[in-house]
């Protein structure tokens, strides 16, 4: 279960990168305006997508150049390097391996919030344990309790007891 001591564990569940980026953005977008601080850890680069949207979307140039200032290109950042970060949100995106080694380096205590980010394929198959070590889904609609989008208990849900 998740640590009521550490920081906001939130998954997020995406069909593909661009499906992903469209959901991200409204959210970073308010904690930008927060003044909140976004690292990513990305297994592969989100930057082509990203640029894509910010081209298309209504949005001031300074709230665009924001959002392009975040570094959405592939960097896989060290374990020492990952434990080190303090007082920010951290987005990580990648297979399930590696999502699970950058949170087991996160010193989750000194971070603000974890948006983990999983594959529609990789959710079906570890769905159980994800939604177990998150308190919220991120999606369209912004941060959700996980009973407010499943509307049962984990345990007696068939689609999470594979």
């Amino acid at each position: 279960m998740v640590d009521n001591e550490s920081a906001e564990k939130l998954c997020s569940l995406y069909v593909n990168n661009m499906h992903l980026i469209v959901m991200l953005i409204p959210y970073i977008e308010k904690k930008l305006e927060k003044g909140d601080k976004i690292v990513t850890i990305l297994e592969d680069d989100l930057n082509a997508e990203v640029r894509m949207l910010m081209d298309k979307v209504h949005l001031s140039k300074i709230k665009k150049e924001k959002l392009k200032k975040i570094n959405w290109k592939k960097n896989i950042l060290s374990l020492n390097k990952i434990s080190e970060i303090k007082n920010k949100i951290i987005l990580v995106k990648g297979n399930y391996d590696f999502i699970k080694e950058v949170n087991e380096a996160l010193n989750i205590k000194k971070v603000k919030k974890v948006i983990n980010c999983f594959d529609l394929d990789t959710f079906e198959k570890n769905s159980r344990e994800i939604l177990e070590n998150h308190c919220k889904i991120l999606n369209t609609l912004g941060e959700k309790n996980i009973p407010e989008i499943f509307h049962a208990n984990i345990r007696e849900n068939r689609i999470l007891t594979k």
